[in-house]
C-alpha cells in the first residue's frame, strides 16, 4: 500500500510532508502546475492508478508504466491534492438595487418660452448740435438724469458774438428799409403829381421790398444764432438713465451725425423686451395677438413673466406691446415685444431675458423625471420594472418640459414604474431591487 511504503521512506516522507503543506497552502502555486504537468504527459495520464485510500481510482486503464519510488510519491501527492484544492463555485450574484418612480396623472400648465434681449422704451442718442469746445460735463455715468437736466455745456462765447452780430444786422437791415419805405412813400406822391418819372416810382417801390426782405433775413439770422446758443447747452430730452462718455472737458465737439456720440440715455422704467416667436407659434396666436393690440396698452392683461438671466422670475408682469409686421427672412421669426414694469432700474438694456406664456392647461397629464429618459438616435425610451420585478425597455413620445419632468404623449400607463437612477445596471428582461423615489412636488412652470 502507498502509506505503508512512505512510513518505510522518511526521506520520502519528508519530501512528501513538504509538497502537501506547501500545496495544501498555495495549491494554485505549487500544486495545479504538477496536475497540468501530469495531464500533459500521455504514458503518465493513461498509466496512473492511485491507491483507494487516497480517495481517487482510476478505472479501465492500461496496465501502469513502470516509475521510481519517489516519483510515483509526487505523482500520487499532486493528484490527491488536485481533488482537495479544488475552488467551490462563486455564489449567485444578487439582483441591482434601482430606484424608480411611480407615473402618475397630474394637472399642469404649459407654458411658452422665448428668449430675448432688454431694450429701453425710449433710447436718444445725445450728439451735439453745434460745434465747439467742453466747457462742463454735468451728469454721472450710470445715474438717472431727468427730463432737461444739464448734460454738457459747450464754449458759448462764439456764439454769443454770433448772436450779437445778428441782433446788429436785423437792426441795419430796419433803418435800411424804414429809409426805403420813406422814399417810397415821396416817389409814390411826386408820380401822383406828375412830378416824377414812373421809372423812379418803381425803382423806390422795390427798394423798399428788397429791404423788407432784408429785415426777414436778420430775423430769422438772429433766431438761429439765439438756437445756436441754446444748443452750446445740452440738456436731456427724456428722463433715464444715462451711459459713459468718451468726452472730457476741454474736448472739440463735431456737430450733426458726422460727429461722435456724446452719450446715450435710456428710459428702463418701463422696460421692453423683444424676442423673436416662431411661425408656427405665431399662426397659433396669431388672431389673439390681433384682437389684443387693437386695445390701449393699460387695457391689456397682464400676461407674461420675465425670467432674468440668474434665473430669478422678475416680480412684476407685463403686457403685449407690438408684433411686428413681417417675418425675419434670416430667423424664420417674428418680432414681439413685451413691455414690464422696473421700479428700481434693476433690469437694463442689452441684458438677456426669457419671456413666459402660460399656453394651456393639460389635464391627467403623465409625468416621469427627465433624468429617466434615455434618447438613443433621436428617440426617447424608458426602463419599465414590471411586477415581477423584470425590466425592459420601452419607446415612449415626450412632450414638453415641465420642471424637471417629461410630459409623456404616448408610452406609458399610470401606476407603472419607471428607473431614474441605476438604469446602466440593467439588462433586458433582468431582475432587480426596486426602491421607490420621493414623491415629486407640484411642477414648476417651465415651457416646452
Amino acid at each position: 500500500m502507498v502509506f505503508n511504503a512512505w512510513a518505510s521512506s522518511p526521506k520520502l516522507a519528508i519530501m512528501t510532508q513538504t509538497v502537501i503543506t506547501l500545496g495544501r497552502e498555495k495549491p494554485s502555486v505549487y500544486f495545479k502546475p504538477i496536475a497540468r504537468a501530469i495531464s500533459r504527459i500521455p504514458a503518465l495520464r493513461s498509466s496512473i492508478a492511485i491507491d483507494r485510500s487516497l480517495g481517487k481510482s482510476y478505472k479501465g486503464c492500461p496496465p501502469p508504466m513502470k516509475l521510481s519510488k519517489s516519483l510515483r510519491w509526487v505523482v500520487a501527492i499532486g493528484i490527491f491534492l488536485a481533488g482537495c484544492s479544488e475552488e467551490k463555485a462563486p455564489p449567485a450574484a444578487r439582483p441591482p438595487q434601482v430606484t424608480v418612480a411611480i407615473v402618475e396623472r397630474r394637472d399642469v400648465p404649459i407654458f411658452g418660452e422665448w428668449i430675448g434681449r432688454l431694450d429701453g422704451s425710449a433710447t436718444v442718442d445725445i450728439r451735439a448740435r453745434v460745434q465747439g469746445y467742453v466747457q462742463e460735463i454735468a451728469f454721472n455715468e450710470g445715474t438717472v438724469v431727468k427730463e432737461g437736466d444739464l448734460l454738457v455745456s459747450i464754449d458759448p462765447r462764439p456764439y454769443e458774438a454770433a448772436l450779437a452780430q445778428a441782433k446788429a444786422e436785423l437792426a441795419q437791415a430796419l433803418a435800411t428799409q424804414q429809409k426805403a419805405d420813406q422814399e417810397e412813400q415821396r416817389q409814390t406822391q411826386l408820380f401822383n403829381k406828375k412830378i416824377a418819372s414812373e421809372q423812379d416810382y418803381n425803382n423806390a417801390v422795390q427798394v423798399n421790398l428788397a429791404a423788407k426782405a432784408a429785415v426777414e433775413a436778420g430775423r430769422a439770422a438772429l433766431d438761429q444764432a439765439k438756437l445756436n446758443l441754446d444748443f452750446a447747452t445740452i440738456r436731456s430730452p427724456i428722463t433715464g438713465i444715462v451711459g459713459r462718455t468718451d468726452f472730457s472737458i476741454g474736448n472739440f465737439v463735431a456737430a450733426g451725425s458726422t460727429g461722435a456720440e456724446i452719450t446715450r440715455i435710456s428710459t428702463v422704467d418701463p422696460i421692453e423686451l423683444r424676442f423673436g416667436v416662431s411661425e408656427k407659434d405665431y399662426l397659433a396666436a396669431a388672431e389673439e395677438i390681433s384682437t389684443l393690440l387693437t386695445k390701449p396698452l393699460e387695457q391689456r392683461d397682464e400676461d407674461f413673466e420675465l425670467i432674468r438671466a440668474d434665473g430669478k422670475v422678475h416680480p412684476y408682469k407685463g403686457r403685449l406691446l407690438a408684433s411686428d409686421r413681417a417675418v425675419d427672412p434670416n430667423t424664420g421669426t417674428v418680432r414681439v415685444t413685451a413691455i414690464f414694469p422696473n421700479p428700481g432700474n434693476i433690469l437694463r438694456p442689452g441684458q438677456y431675458a426669457r419671456a413666459r406664456l402660460k399656453i394651456q392647461e393639460r389635464t391627467g397629464a403623465l409625468l416621469v423625471p427627465q433624468r429617466a429618459v434615455v434618447e438613443l438616435q433621436g428617440k426617447n425610451f424608458i426602463w419599465v420594472v414590471d411586477n415581477e420585478n423584470k425590466t425592459s425597455m420601452r419607446s415612449i413620445t415626450v412632450g414638453p418640459r415641465i420642471g424637471s419632468d417629461w410630459l409623456i404623449e404616448s408610452g406609458l400607463n399610470p401606476g407603472e414604474r419607471t428607473i431614474v437612477e441605476g438604469r446602466q445596471k440593467v439588462r433586458e428582461g433582468g431582475l432587480v431591487q426596486p426602491a421607490t423615489a420621493l414623491a415629486a412636488t407640484s411642477p414648476k412652470p417651465v415651457s416646452e
